[in-house]
C-alpha cells in the first residue's frame, strides 16, 4: 500500500473545562447549499447497477439515485479505490445542520437507489431472475476520512427495500361548458337551482354538478362540470435491515482492516422477496453533534465515505476485483507551494513556482497485472501553449495485492511523471488558466481499460493553499486569540483584500466579531502589525464552496514573506474553513497567550489574500482592440461583435471573472447572453492565425 501523503487532521476535543484554556480547535465543516431537484429514472434500472462516483461532482447521479443528501467529492475520502466517494454527514438539503440534530444518535442522511428491476434481465435475451443467478451487492466504506470520526453510538446502515404499487386519487378534472352547449345537450331552455347536469362528450360516467342559480337562454358564461378522476401511482416500500457498522476513527478502522483505507462488503441476494420489479437499496447514517454547551462547535460531524457500489448477477463472495484502471485521490497541482497564485508573481520567478514532478495515485482494480500507459496534456485556455507529456508504460500489479503504484527511486513513472514545461509568461494578461488532462489505459484489453481526470491550474490574482473543499472548521480560544498563515511574494505587490470561507454552524452560533490583520514576517513568525480591518463578521455566499471577499479600506504594499490572519474578539470559535486534505501546517501559527506558536493541526486555513484591487479574480489586461467592437455594452440580451475586414475569427469563448468558461462556439456576430448573470465578463476571439483578441464587457439585466 502506498503511504498516504495527506496526513489526517488532528481532532481537538472541547469540553466545558477547556473553555478556560488556550488552544486551537477543529470542528466539522458545512459544505454549503445543495440542490433538492431530482430527475431519476422512474421506469426502473436493469442490472448491472454500478456507481463509483467518479463522473459526478457534489450531487449523486440522478439516473441512479433518488435523493441528493450525500456529497460527491474527493476531499473527505482518504485513498479511495478510485477518485471520489459519496459522503454522508449531518447536513440537510439546504446545507445546514439539521434543525433536529442532537447530541444523541439520530438518523441524519440517506443515499437511496432508483428503482431496480430484479424480476428479469433483458440481455443477452429476456428472462426471469432467480436466486440461482448468484446476485451479489457490494460496496466499499470508510469512517471519518478527512472529516470528523463517528462515535461508537453512531453507525452506517444498509437496507434493502421492496415496493408494491397502488393508485391514489389526486383530483377531479373539470371541463368547462357554455350555457348554450348545456341547453343543447339537455334540450331544455331553463335550469333551476338544484337541477343536476351530468357530464357529457366522453367524460367519465356518473360525473355531475348541481345548478345553484336560475339559468335561461339569455344567461351568459359557462359552467365547469367534473369530467374525469385523476389518479397517481404510489409505491409503498417496505425496508429490511441488511447490514450496519458502528462508528470509529479512521485509525482504529485501519488497524482492524490490515492497514487498508477502505473495506469492501459483499452481500448475497438470495431471498425471493427481493426478486421483484421494484427493488431498492439505501444507506443512511446515525449521527450526533456537539452538545448545546458549545453551540459554535455544532457543525458537520460523523462522516462516512461510500465508494464502488455494485449490484450484478454471476458473482460470488470471492469476486473482489473489477476490470478497471483507476486514478484515486485528488488531481495534483503543477505548483510547488500553492494550488493557485497570482500570475504576475509566477512570472517573477517561474522556476521556483513550479514543481519538478507530480504524484498520482493509480490503482489496478483487476485481479491480473496490466501493462499500463500514461500521459497528460496541457492546454492554455484562450492561449497558445499546448503540449503532451507521455511516460513509458509499466506493469501495474493488482490493487488487492500491491495497493497503489509506487514511484521508482529515480526517474519517472505513471505515478510520478515530470512536469514537462514551464507555463507561458504572457504579459498581455493578469490571469490565465490551464486545462490539464491525465489519462491511464491498457488498450490490449477488450474492452480497453481507460480512466481520466481533469484539473484546472489557475493563475488568478490571489494566493491559495487550499483546494476549495473544507473538511473541518478551525478556531482558537479564548477571546483575543489569533491565527495566521504565511505567504511569499516574489516581488513587491499590493494586498487589497481577503477571500475567506466560513463554516455554518447550527443557528450560525459562530457569527462573532473579529479583525483581519496583516503582519510582517519576523524570523518565520508573525511580527509587526502593518494593517488591521476591524469589526468584521462571518459572511456566507449562496453558492456551494464560494469564498466571501472582504475588501480592505486601504491598499497594503508588501514584499517578501508576510502573514494574513484573524484576531478573534469573542471567546468562542470563529469556525473558519479548514482543508484537511492538503497539509500546509508549516505555514500556520496561532497566538493565545501573547506568543506565536506553530499549529498542532494538520491541514490548511482557507484564507486567500487578494493581490491588486482592479478586479477580484483578474482578467485580460488589454482593455480594447481597435479591430473589434462590442455593442451594446452593457448588454442584457444579445451581444453584437463587429470585426475589421482584415481579421478572420475562428472561435469565440466567454469567461467569467473566476476564469470559468460560460460560452464557447464558432465565431458569430451575435451571441445570446440573456442567460448570464449580472457582472463583468471576458470575451476571447481566436483568429485563424492563432492570435487571441480579448475584451471586457458587462451584463446588466
Amino acid at each position: 500500500m502506498k503511504t498516504n501523503s495527506k496526513i489526517l487532521c488532528l481532532i481537538a476535543a472541547l469540553s466545558l473545562s477547556s473553555l478556560c484554556s488556550a488552544q486551537e480547535v477543529l470542528t466539522g465543516f458545512n459544505h454549503g447549499q445543495r440542490s433538492v431537484h431530482r430527475n431519476y429514472n422512474s421506469n426502473g434500472l436493469f442490472l448491472p447497477f454500478f456507481d463509483d462516483f467518479s463522473h459526478t461532482r457534489l450531487f449523486p447521479d440522478s439516473t441512479r439515485w433518488t435523493d441528493d443528501g450525500a456529497l460527491i467529492n474527493d476531499g473527505f475520502p482518504v485513498c479511495p479505490p478510485n477518485r471520489n466517494a459519496a459522503t454522508l454527514d449531518v447536513l440537510d438539503s439546504q446545507g445546514r445542520v439539521y434543525d433536529y440534530a442532537i447530541s444523541n444518535a439520530f438518523v441524519a442522511e440517506y443515499l437511496t437507489s432508483a428503482r431496480i428491476r430484479l424480476d428479469s434481465i433483458m440481455e443477452p435475451e429476456p428472462r426471469a431472475l432467480t436466486p440461482a443467478d448468484s446476485l451479489y451487492f457490494s460496496f466499499f466504506y470508510q469512517p471519518q476520512g478527512n472529516g470528523m470520526p463517528p462515535e461508537a453510538h453512531d453507525s452506517l446502515v444498509l437496507q434493502f427495500g421492496t415496493a408494491t404499487e397502488h393508485e391514489e386519487f389526486l383530483y377531479l378534472d373539470y371541463q368547462p361548458y357554455s350555457i348554450e352547449e348545456i341547453f343543447a345537450e339537455l334540450q331544455v331552455d331553463t335550469l333551476f337551482p338544484g337541477d343536476t347536469v351530468w357530464a357529457f362528450n366522453g367524460c367519465q360516467p356518473g360525473m355531475y354538478t348541481l345548478i345553484t342559480d336560475t339559468l335561461t337562454p339569455i344567461t351568459q358564461g359557462s359552467i365547469s362540470i367534473p369530467c374525469d378522476s385523476v389518479f397517481t401511482t404510489v409505491a409503498d416500500t417496505v425496508w429490511y435491515h441488511v447490514w450496519s457498522i458502528p462508528g470509529q476513527t479512521l485509525q482504529s478502522f485501519m488497524e482492524s482492516n490490515n492497514g487498508q483505507y477502505f473495506k469492501q462488503v459483499m452481500i448475497p441476494i438470495n431471498n425471493l422477496r427481493y426478486f421483484t420489479d421494484h427493488f431498492y437499496f439505501r444507506f443512511y447514517n446515525y449521527a450526533s453533534i456537539e452538545n448545546s454547551n458549545h453551540p459554535q462547535n455544532r457543525g458537520n460531524e460523523d462522516e462516512w465515505n461510500i465508494d464502488m457500489v455494485y449490484l450484478n448477477l454471476g458473482r460470488s463472495a470471492n469476486t473482489l476485483s473489477y476490470p478497471m484502471l483507476a486514478f484515486s485521490e485528488q488531481c495534483p497541482t503543477f505548483l510547488n507551494r500553492y494550488l493557485s497564485m497570482p500570475y504576475r508573481q509566477y512570472r517573477a520567478n517561474p522556476n521556483a513556482a513550479i514543481r519538478e514532478s507530480l504524484e498520482l495515485s493509480i490503482a489496478n482494480l483487476d485481479d491480473t497485472p496490466h501493462e499500463t500507459n500514461y500521459y497528460y496534456t496541457v492546454d492554455q485556455i484562450a492561449g497558445s501553449q499546448h503540449y503532451k507529456w507521455e511516460v513509458d508504460p509499466v506493469v501495474v500489479q493488482p490493487y488487492i495485492q500491491a495497493g497503489f503504484l509506487n514511484c521508482p527511486p529515480t526517474g519517472q513513472s505513471p505515478a510520478c511523471p515530470y512536469v514537462g514545461e514551464l507555463f507561458n509568461m504572457s504579459y498581455a494578461y493578469d490571469s490565465v488558466t490551464y486545462l490539464i488532462k491525465h489519462y491511464v489505459y491498457d488498450s490490449t484489453c477488450i474492452p480497453p481499460l481507460v480512466d481520466s481526470m481533469i484539473y484546472c491550474q489557475h493563475f488568478y490574482n490571489y494566493y491559495a493553499y487550499d483546494d476549495g473543499t473544507p473538511e473541518s472548521g478551525y478556531g482558537v480560544i479564548p477571546a483575543g486569540g489569533a491565527f495566521a498563515m504565511r505567504f511569499e511574494l516574489a516581488e513587491f505587490d499590493t494586498i487589497c483584500g481577503v477571500q475567506i470561507l466560513f463554516n455554518h454552524t447550527l443557528k450560525d452560533a459562530n457569527n462573532k466579531y473579529f479583525d483581519f490583520v496583516i503582519w510582517k514576517d519576523e524570523n518565520g513568525k508573525p511580527g509587526m502589525e502593518v494593517y488591521r480591518l476591524a469589526n468584521q463578521r462571518p459572511q456566507w455566499e449562496e453558492q456551494i464552496y464560494d469564498f466571501h471577499y472582504y475588501p480592505f479600506d486601504t491598499i497594503v504594499t508588501l514584499s517578501g514573506s508576510f502573514f494574513v490572519g484573524i484576531v478573534q474578539q469573542a471567546s468562542s470559535l470563529i469556525n473558519i474553513g479548514f482543508d484537511c486534505t492538503n497539509d500546509n501546517s508549516q505555514y500556520i501559527f496561532y497566538n493565545t497567550n501573547g506568543s506565536w506558536q506553530p499549529t498542532e493541526m494538520r491541514g490548511t486555513l482557507m484564507i486567500r489574500p487578494v493581490i491588486d484591487g482592479k478586479t477580484l479574480h483578474g482578467v485580460a489586461a488589454n482593455e480594447s482592440d481597435s479591430n473589434v467592437t462590442l455593442y451594446p455594452n452593457p448588454a442584457n440580451d444579445m451581444l453584437h461583435i463587429c470585426v475589421a475586414e482584415s481579421i478572420e475569427i475562428q472561435q469565440t469563448c466567454i469567461f467569467d471573472l473566476m476564469g470559468r468558461r460560460v460560452w464557447q462556439g464558432n465565431f458569430t456576430k451575435q451571441i445570446p447572453v440573456g442567460q448570464l448573470k449580472d457582472g463583468m465578463y471576458l470575451i476571447s476571439l481566436t483568429t485563424t492565425q492563432g492570435q487571441v483578441i480579448t475584451q471586457k464587457f458587462i451584463i446588466r439585466q
